[in-house]
């Protein structure tokens, strides 16, 4: 939850710099075009950070890095395990990692963007075709064998969330035994359960606030209504609270 608050929030930083900070605008002229609803002293400070020596040295870095990616993809903004999630429910099954990358790295016409990711998407379905046990999620999976070991902290295509212990525990390693990959697998359908339980509560707690908000609709339009029919105006106080629930 933190890893993923701290990217929204990185994400977030970035989106209202490059649309509100002006290169060629003064520093007044900045900070009266700073962003709706943020204190200028906050808009200050922030672009006094920007200006920082040592922070546009990281975003060169960042940039240099960006442009070494050779796998770019075409699955939008959202996230990988986001992806996953939406497939298995479409298709009424879980679908594995090695399946969605080969998805995201197609064109709308079924070619590779480029010769690099075909190449790993063939390596991944010669994988997946010698051993239908590798399409399942786990440390022998087809993405696995092509990438390699997991990186300490997250999973390959399982977002900021479940890290290796907890999908595939604390002392496993990579093998391609079958009570490995069902042990992973209960896992991995027991963290979906829990996901699942999470969107239902959410639900419920949206259900519940649009319910309160129809009743003070109809409250507010029955008090409108008890006031017309004996000719008076509603008191300014009252009024002035109307319509707040739209």
């Amino acid at each position: 939850m933190l890893k993923s608050m701290g990217k929204s929030w990185k994400e977030t930083r970035l989106r209202l710099y490059d649309r509100f900070y002006e290169p060629t605008f003064t520093t007044e002229q900045n900070l009266e075009n700073r962003p709706p609803g943020i204190d200028r002293e906050h808009w200050r400070w922030f672009l006094d950070y920007r200006a920082e020596p040592e922070t546009k040295g990281k975003c060169k870095k960042n940039v240099v890095n960006r442009s070494k990616q050779q796998y770019t993809h075409t699955g939008s903004s959202k996230s990988f395990a986001r992806r996953i999630e939406e497939e298995s429910e479409e298709q009424g099954r879980i679908v594995g990692r090695g399946e969605l990358w080969i998805k995201v790295h197609k064109k709308k016409d079924g070619s590779y963007i480029n010769d690099e990711a075909r190449a790993i998407g063939e390596k991944i379905e010669e994988i997946e075709q010698q051993d239908e046990s590798s399409r399942m999620l786990s440390q022998n999976d087809s993405i696995a064998q092509v990438f390699g070991k997991e990186k300490p902290g997250r999973v390959r295509g399982v977002g900021f969330g479940p890290t290796p212990s907890q999908l595939f525990g604390p002392n496993s390693h990579a093998s391609g035994n079958g009570v490995q990959q069902e042990e992973t697998q209960r896992k991995l359908l027991e963290l979906q359960a829990e996901l699942e339980g999470e969107k239902l509560k959410r639900k419920a707690m949206e259900d519940e606030a649009a319910s309160d908000k129809k009743k003070m609709k109809a409250m507010e339009s029955a008090l409108i209504y008890l006031f017309q029919r004996q000719g008076e105006e509603l008191p300014p106080e009252i009024a002035a609270g109307t319509g707040f629930v739209e």
